[in-house]
């Protein structure tokens, strides 16, 4: 045993090194996972330190961003504010220029009434201007009345005749100077309507306009011709066509037509037109529901048809005169029977006529200038002076329809009567010189759409209504010593009322 373990003891040396191997081996061991330890906690440490160095940027970041967010929230309410304030600015000068406008127009006004205050400062002159405008007012019209009493009697022809082959009247038009509103104070008015007529039933109007290039055409003529009525006369059977059944027939079977009538040749005939309708008033007015108060009769005309309307009761007596035309297309311009300005005009001649064009165009300046326009006194006034002269009233009208559309017609108020007057005398004077007074209607390119005209109208060239002063040396010499005439007229009635 002692031997053994005297063998065992020496190996000691070999046991203290491996021991000492192990130990060393293990202390090498921990130092190493000691290590890898201490990078590995300093390695999460760095990853830590990122992440939260990471995190700061963010926020950071964060923070630029909320700083440039809110420094573009400011920058847009910066803006809203200096747009709220170049608006409130804007509305500001806007009021101060609506005030500035108002001001301005109280101004205006002011000085409208100063200029009337000084217009009427002298007693003379306000005595002269009321004066002269209550002796142009005029005695109240009848045009309603005579509208009225016309009406009925159209109205009742054709109930009466509707089945004839005769001309079909329309509603009556007034025109002239009663219906526009400035007939004399003096002289007995006339109230002449415009009786528009229509081919009647298997018959057609071909109106033809005279010479060839003449605008205003004084020798119009109506063509009458006729049409087929077989399609009527298959569904009706109340006509026969007079293109398809023999003379023998029709002359035993049906009226006769238009052109055996009252025609000439092809065309419509003035005097046979107005001779047949004149011969029908009589007993159509005694149809009519007014015939028990009021009397009709007849008087002589050739182109026209003329009445005296007498109230039964009051004896009164109203002149009426019926003009009769044709309608082109849907234009404001007629071909009438008036008669022309030649000395003889042809039965068969049916002129150009501007009546109702005229009266449309005074209906447009009364609704815009206003009821107290004085244009309607100032030519009543002049055409009471005009009774006897050579100058025709409707020169001055022509005169008056020019200034009209010359003068704004704010200037036509009743405290500019004395002053349009006087535009009125000098326009008169200045034509009468220089032998020129053009056609209102002609050449005049700013009519108002109320008023239709034919295109040739608008681009025409003017019509000088005072040519025959260019022929006629002794007229103008003539006209000249009526102006003097005219002058001394105006101004009696101004100072002394007569």
């Amino acid at each position: 045993m002692s031997a053994l373990l005297f063998t065992l003891l020496h190996y000691w040396k070999i046991w203290f090194c491996t021991g000492l191997f192990v130990f060393l081996f293990w202390n090498m061991w921990r130092s190493l996972k000691r290590k890898q330890h201490e990078e590995g906690g300093q390695q999460e440490q760095q990853e830590r330190e990122e992440q939260v160095e990471e995190v700061e940027r963010e926020e950071q970041q964060e923070q630029v961003e909320e700083e440039e967010q809110l420094e573009r929230v400011e920058e847009l309410e910066q803006e809203d504010q200096v747009e709220h304030v170049e608006q409130e600015e804007q509305e500001e000068r806007e009021d101060q220029g609506e005030q500035v406008q108002q001001e301005e127009q109280v101004e205006e006004v002011e000085q409208e009434d100063e200029e009337e205050e000084y217009f009427h400062h002298s007693a003379l002159t306000r005595y002269i201007a009321r004066r002269a405008w209550e002796k142009m007012q005029g005695k109240a019209t009848k045009c309603v009345l005579v509208e009225e009493l016309m009406s009925d009697l159209l109205q009742t022809y054709t109930f009466v005749c509707s089945n004839s082959f005769y001309p079909v009247l329309q509603p009556a038009i007034g025109v002239g100077s009663a219906f526009e509103g400035w007939s004399p104070c003096e002289e007995d008015i006339v109230y002449r309507l415009l009786v528009p007529i229509k081919a009647p039933h298997g018959h057609v109007f071909h109106p033809e306009l005279g010479e060839e290039g003449e605008v205003l055409a004084r020798n119009s003529r109506i063509r009458v011709e006729l049409v087929c009525m077989c399609t009527r006369e298959q569904q009706l059977g109340d006509v026969l066509c007079f293109l398809h059944h023999s003379e023998e027939e029709l002359s035993q079977n049906q009226q006769p037509s238009l052109l055996q009538t009252l025609c000439t040749g092809s065309y419509l005939d003035v005097q046979k037109t107005a001779a047949w309708f004149n011969k029908q008033v009589p007993r159509t007015w005694r149809l009519t529901h007014r015939a028990h108060r009021y009397g009709l009769k007849v008087l002589p005309s050739s182109r026209s048809c003329k009445l005296q309307v007498t109230d039964t009761s009051s004896g009164e007596k109203v002149h009426v005169e019926l003009l009769f035309g044709v309608q082109q297309g849907n234009l404001d311009i007629f071909l009438s029977s008036q008669n022309a300005e030649a000395v003889f005009t042809p039965s068969t001649t049916w002129p150009q006529s501007c009546a109702v064009a005229e009266r449309k165009y005074f209906e447009y300046v009364a609704r815009t200038a206003g009821p107290n326009s004085c244009h309607l006194v100032c030519l009543r006034l002049f055409a009471h002076i005009l009774v006897g002269m050579g100058f025709s009233t409707y020169a001055i009208k022509t005169l008056l329809l020019h200034l009209l559309a010359i003068i704004p017609l704010e200037d036509w108020r009743r405290r500019h009567f004395l002053s349009r007057l006087e535009n009125l005398l000098q326009y008169l004077q200045y034509c009468l010189n220089d032998k020129v007074l053009n056609h209102f209607l002609l050449g005049n390119a700013t009519m108002p759409d109320e008023v239709v005209l034919p295109q040739a109208f608008q681009t025409a060239s003017p019509l000088n209504l005072f040519q025959h002063l260019e022929q006629d040396p002794d007229a103008h010499s003539r006209v000249l010593r009526d102006f003097k005439e005219l002058k001394d007229r105006l101004f009696r009635l101004l100072l002394f009322g007569r």
